[in-house]
């Protein structure tokens, strides 16, 4: 009996140190799980700088982009600027090509200049803005002269006095027309 008595003792001496282990780790939970006021400012505030800096960093990555854009189209334009100069640089010489043609239609020699140069300016893309019998359109030429025709109608190119070119979109030179009102 005295052994039944000692054994009962050592699980009573257990249980009671099992349930005090047990109470030690559930203070220390409570402890862990509900963090002090000052951990909870710390917390939040942190929390504060995490979101300005990724704010920050949100800002940044739009400029950054909005810059590459900026960048990317402005070396766009100043190529197609340099381009357009370098076209209206040679736009004399196309014009003397026309003036030539005019007066002589029957020379090969000129016939045969106009065409390389008109072929040279469809391989990079200018084309000769077409006027004559047109609708006059402000964005493409420019009316230096008005005439009153019953014949052909309102706000018609009647005669280009100078030819206006384009480059894909872009006009290079307003064409020079007479209209009729």
């Amino acid at each position: 009996m005295n052994k039944e008595k000692i054994n009962e003792t050592e699980e009573t001496v257990n249980n009671e140190e099992a349930v005090e282990v047990e109470e030690t780790e559930q203070k220390s939970e409570e402890k862990a799980e509900k963090p002090s006021k000052k951990a909870e400012k710390e917390i939040e505030e942190l929390n504060k700088k995490l979101a300005d800096y990724d704010d920050r960093y949100l800002r940044l990555a739009a400029e950054y982009d909005n810059y590459r854009k900026r960048s990317v189209k402005e070396k766009s334009d100043a190529y197609a600027d340099a381009y357009i100069d370098a076209v209206k640089a040679i736009l004399p010489l196309a014009d003397s090509l026309d003036k030539a043609l005019e007066f002589s239609p029957d020379d090969e020699g000129i016939k045969a200049l106009y065409k390389q140069f008109s072929d040279i300016f469809a391989k990079i893309g200018v084309t000769a803005i077409e006027s004559d019998g047109k609708e006059f359109d402000p964005n493409l030429h420019n009316a230096i002269m008005h005439e009153d025709d019953e014949s052909l109608g309102e706000n018609i190119v009647s005669q280009t006095f100078q030819k206006g070119y384009l480059f894909g979109e872009k006009v290079i030179r307003h064409a020079m027309v007479k209209v009729v009102n």
